[in-house]
C-alpha cells in the first residue's frame, strides 16, 4: 500500500477548486485564506468542528460539502 500524502499549501487552493466544480460549494476558494489562518487543510477538515467553520463564515450546507468531500478527494487520485 501507498503511504498517505504530505499536506502541502497548494493541496488546500486545489481541494477548494474540486469543491467549486464538482461538490457544489459555490465560492469555496474565498474560505481559503480563512482555512489557511487556522492551519486547516483538507487533511483534518472533517476532524474539524463545525462551529468554528460557521465562525469562519462558511455556510452549513457547504460545511457539509466540503467535510465529506474531503475525505474521499483526500483518498483519491487528484491529490498527488
Amino acid at each position: 500500500p501507498s503511504s498517505p500524502p504530505i499536506p502541502s499549501p497548494t493541496q488546500l487552493a486545489r481541494y477548494l477548486e474540486y469543491a467549486e466544480t464538482n461538490l457544489g460549494v459555490r465560492y469555496a476558494s474565498s474560505y481559503k485564506a480563512a482555512l489557511e489562518l487556522h492551519g486547516i487543510g483538507p487533511d483534518i477538515l472533517p476532524d474539524v468542528d463545525d462551529k468554528l467553520l460557521a465562525d469562519l463564515g462558511i455556510s452549513a450546507g457547504d460545511v457539509i460539502r466540503l467535510k465529506k468531500g474531503s475525505t474521499a478527494w483526500w483518498n483519491g487520485p487528484d491529490v498527488k
